[in-house]
């Protein structure tokens, strides 16, 4: 967890998978940062709900298999 510049506190993750699955659970994307040539780091508006979501996915939470297969090719076209 971050803070913003905005006052806002951001979470950020490399993780294109846990990004997929919040993405399919709606949350949005702030915006990603590259560090270096191979890592990227994923930021969300921290909030409750974003904390409870990510447990979810630790526990293996689910979402719509081919939502999250779409979401994820998607993240990948974008990081090109």
């Amino acid at each position: 967890m971050n803070p913003s510049g905005n006052g806002k506190s951001e979470y950020e993750t490399p993780d294109i998978n846990l990004t997929s699955f919040l993405r399919c659970r709606k949350f949005s994307i702030v915006r990603f940062e590259r560090v270096g040539e191979a890592r990227v780091f994923f930021i969300f508006h921290d909030s409750p709900e974003l904390r409870t979501a990510i447990v979810d996915y630790a526990n293996d939470g689910e979402v719509p298999a081919r939502s999250f297969s779409n979401t994820l090719r998607d993240l990948k076209g974008l990081l090109r």
